[in-house]
């Protein structure tokens, strides 16, 4: 028994980095072994190191003895906290952290945007350190000073940054093994570029235009001014204050000349949760690899559980009630009752964010919606009892500033809902739900036309659909581009060449499409459709794909200049999705669109049910979804 507990605590201590000292790890398993829940006890021990700023990595008895008395005390205090079964429900569910909601009955837990970890890279040490403590600086605040816009942007860029240093593709080989040896863009420093006139360079740097007309690359180090007219470029919406991979080379007046464009390739969940050692970026409890494993298994038996996703609920209009009320009367006469219903703003067709009146809208009327839509549930014990409800404001409610992210509703504007559904949660804007082992993001925020309203280039695959007969995939623009250009520089150049545009085909920048209906869901009418009408459905919405492999490839949900889309500078990480989530639910005033998977990531939106009636229902046992309509 104690040699399997000290390789199981030896396992979750190197998991955050850590090591243990002979006389510690004996203290450790001491503590272990006369726990009920050795598991939980050791969850919490975790936690708490993970919460103490420890000097070094290598963890001494005393330290162990110093927890192991806070714990003890902690017990004793919170005893009349347990449940049935001796376990603590709210360490247990919420991670440690204080700040997750969760029902212990169906494994959800909701995070609020405010109350995300918020962690900084060590560029020397080469991890990550959460920021806590009671000050300022850890709790952030919305009224930040100057140095946090200026660490808002280092940290985006050093997150991308890390990411990128393990792709094999940017990875220097450990041995020279002469022309057998793999070839490998090495990346340059913007400083590097002094001296290199002529010479074909990688870069990596944020796109910025800091005089008029005039766009510029930036990084640490420095930055150059970028000439992009003639970029070939891959998936993605290229706008202003993204973080991209150059190649090209300096002129001789000093401006780098990019012959092809993209972004910093993808990374697996695993990789970057294994690289960061497992930290708890979602907010939701850190999850060791035993506890996914079980989780997994849960969720694959758990067939009848599902999510109903519906954005744009105007609930001053008739039209809404009364197609809200179909969809409530199908789901209670069904057996199954949907496990979460999120209901997604504007909850009102006035928008009310900056406290307009227009047309007779108020806060009177705003808050009688409300109370319509209770009256409408109370026809619905079912629905109202066994189901979790969360309702995500949209850019048009209520609120502070219209800066991102957004609080929840206020209990003043929300009438009698929360008496009549038990079970309610007003979230944040965006809003992290964890079920189980999945990570689930829900934003309302109109990112597609915001986004290629402020490209710098065209999406490359929206040109390539002119030129393209329907029933051809499209190809890689970036290749295509290389064939006609005349290269100088030698067979490694070229060799380093095609690795990058096969790393931009590998991210979703050409060949052919992912799929653009959910090829391992019931999103298409059947399996056995044949390919061309998948390709012809896929040209048909390519703008999506371009903003899925934005938002992933950035890890963030909106990768914009502030000054078109405001940032609270200090809760600026809790648009990051890093590690990739597993579910990314856009609610946009589009139509109803799906992509199947862009690494490992599956993109939704619902569509606009104040338009045609139209929402989604997501199944996580399959990730599939499916789309529907209530006329």
């Amino acid at each position: 028994m104690a040699f399997s507990l000290t390789s199981v605590v030896n396992e979750e201590f190197k998991m955050m980095g850590l090591s243990l000292r002979g006389d510690a790890m004996t203290a450790v398993v001491g503590f272990l072994e006369r726990a009920v829940d050795a598991n939980s006890s050791l969850s919490k021990m975790l936690d708490a190191l993970d919460a103490r700023a420890l000097t070094t990595s290598i963890v001494d008895k005393a330290i162990v003895d110093e927890v192991v008395r806070g714990l003890d005390k902690q017990d004793r205090i919170t005893v009349g906290g347990f449940n049935a079964d001796g376990n603590d429900r709210n360490n247990a569910s919420q991670g440690g952290h204080g700040h997750a909601q969760m029902d212990d009955d169906d494994g959800i837990t909701i995070v609020d945007a405010f109350k995300t970890p918020k962690f900084t890279y060590d560029t020397q040490r080469r991890v990550f350190h959460e920021i806590t403590g009671k000050g300022k600086t850890a709790s952030g605040s919305i009224n930040a000073n100057a140095n946090s816009k200026i660490e808002l942007y280092r940290e985006r860029f050093l997150l991308l940054q890390q990411r990128i240093q393990r792709h094999r593709m940017f990875l220097k080989p450990a041995f020279n093994c002469g022309a057998s040896s793999r070839v490998h863009c090495e990346l340059t420093p913007l400083t590097g570029l002094l001296g290199a006139s002529g010479e074909t360079k990688f870069v990596m740097g944020c796109l910025s235009q800091l005089e008029d007309d005039r766009f510029f690359l930036e990084d640490l180090t420095g930055q150059i001014q970028i000439d992009v007219s003639h970029a070939a470029t891959s998936s993605g919406l290229f706008t202003e204050n993204c973080i991209v991979v150059a190649e090209g080379e300096v002129r001789k007046d000093g401006v780098f000349e990019a012959r092809a464009l993209g972004f910093p390739p993808g990374e697996a969940r695993e990789e970057s949760a294994n690289a960061s050692a497992h930290c708890d970026f979602f907010g939701a409890g850190r999850l060791r690899p035993a506890d996914v494993k079980r989780l997994v298994e849960s969720e694959a038996v758990s067939t009848s559980d599902m999510f109903v996703l519906v954005s744009d609920v105007w609930l001053d209009k008739p039209t809404t009630l009364s197609r809200l009320k179909m969809i409530f009367e199908g789901f209670d006469g069904s057996d199954a009752i949907p496990t979460m219903f999120v209901l997604m703003g504007d909850f009102c067709s006035t928008p009310l964010n900056t406290g307009n009146t227009q047309q007779g809208a108020n806060f009177e009327t705003y808050k009688q919606g409300f109370d319509r839509l209770a009256s409408l549930l109370e026809h619905f014990p079912r629905l109202r009892q066994e189901s979790r409800w969360v309702f995500v404001p949209g850019p048009g409610d209520p609120g502070i500033t219209a800066a991102l992210p957004r609080p929840g509703l206020r209990k003043s504007l929300v009438g009698r809902l929360p008496a009549v559904l038990p079970r309610v949660t007003f979230a944040s804007n965006p809003c992290r739900v964890r079920y189980k082992s999945q990570d689930l993001v829900f934003i309302r925020e109109d990112l597609q036309s915001r986004m290629r309203r402020a490209c710098v280039l065209p999406p490359t695959l929206l040109e390539l659909e002119k030129k393209l007969p329907p029933t051809t995939p499209p190809t890689n623009p970036a290749k295509k581009a290389r064939v006609g250009h005349d290269d100088t520089e030698g067979d490694a150049i070229d060799e380093a060449t095609r690795m990058f545009d096969d790393a931009v085909d590998a991210t979703g920048g050409g060949g052919s499409p992912t799929t653009a209906n959910n090829s391992d869901s019931d999103v298409s009418p059947s399996k056995d459709e044949n390919e061309h009408k998948e390709e012809s459905e896929w040209e048909q919405r390519p703008l999506f794909k371009h903003l899925a492999a934005t938002l992933v490839q950035q890890a963030h949900l909106t990768p914009l200049p502030i000054q078109q889309t405001p940032v609270y500078w200090d809760y600026d990480h809790a648009l990051r999705l890093y590690p990739a989530p597993h579910c990314v639910i856009l609610g946009d005033r589009t139509e109803q669109q799906a992509l199947a998977k862009f690494e490992d990531t599956a993109f939704a939106n619902p569509g606009c049910f104040a338009d045609d009636g139209s929402f989604a229902v997501y199944f996580p046992a399959t990730r599939a979804v499916e789309f529907s309509a209530a006329s």
